[in-house]
């Protein structure tokens, strides 16, 4: 596999996200993601204009111009993380003209966009950031001419994430998450270097919703979509069979290897295509 970050990366350097358990984005875990999401879909990248739909600091736009898009724009919500991109993009010399970055609310954007202005769209790690996951799939199928690369976190994350959701376990089998459902979830808005958007305050505390809906339900979507769709395949970084059980305690998500998230179905990935 030839790595897209060295470790000395600027973009490493840069990213907090190296250390926390669930898709840390360390050296291992951020090259493995780039060749499974990108370098085995590069079909979708070369020559390609690319919409990149929550792109944090743009360490995936950055790949996905590595692996031969013409151009990629970046929408993020969080205007310093936005900016950040924009001096790593300038320290790493990538042509001006092949790369925009813009701040603003992904649901918002999305509505104003024209259709079809992209030929390929990546959806990494967004989806469950919002209310209306549905909606958002909906919107970035009108944007885009071909492409919509998806990764997100599954139903089965509800279980293990939070301290509320220990209570899930009784109510909910492995059987249930075997339907189209969805799971929501409470989380703090401000993270360590970005805030969610859809905020409100119960009882004094600041809130979002995350939304987790099961593998059956995100594939009936993309059939409601019309969309042809594709699982990616991990099985090449997946060290053991994995239960969301194994991931429920501190100690369990600390010993945990980052593919334990894909090799229990807490994370999947698609390739989808526009049909016609």
């Amino acid at each position: 596999m030839k790595e897209l970050f060295a470790e000395d990366s600027p973009f490493l350097r840069e990213e907090t996200r190296k250390t926390r358990w669930a898709i840390p984005y360390d050296h291992e875990c951020l090259n493995a993601r780039a060749e499974i999401l990108l370098g085995r879909n590069d079909d979708a990248l070369s020559d390609k204009t690319v919409l990149d739909a929550g792109a944090h600091m743009g360490t995936m736009a950055y790949a996905a111009l590595q692996k031969g898009a013409r151009f990629v724009h970046a929408v993020d919500v969080e205007e310093a993380t936005v900016e950040r991109g924009l001096k790593l993009f300038s320290e790493v010399g990538v042509e001006s003209w092949r790369y925009r970055f813009e701040a603003a609310n992904l649901a918002d954007w999305l509505e104003r966009v024209s259709e079809k202005s992209f030929d390929t769209a990546l959806c990494f790690g967004v989806l469950y950031y919002v209310s209306e996951p549905f909606a958002i799939l909906k919107a970035l199928k009108r944007a885009v001419r071909e492409t919509i690369l998806l990764d997100t976190f599954t139903a089965s994350y509800a279980m293990v994430q939070g301290k509320e959701a220990g209570r899930l376990y009784d109510s909910i089998s492995d059987a249930a998450l075997e339907q189209p459902l969805m799971l929501y979830a409470l989380t703090r808005p401000q993270k360590k270097d970005y805030r969610l958007p859809e905020t409100f305050v119960q009882d004094q505390r600041e809130l979002s919703v995350t939304s987790f809906p099961t593998c059956a339900l995100l594939e009936l979507w993309f059939e409601a979509l019309e969309l042809d769709w594709e699982r990616l395949d991990w099985s090449d970084h997946i060290l053991r069979p994995c239960h969301f059980s194994d991931l429920e305690s501190p100690e369990q998500k600390r010993a945990s290897h980052w593919a334990d998230v894909y090799a229990s179905g807490m994370r999947v990935a698609y390739r989808l295509r526009l049909r016609g």
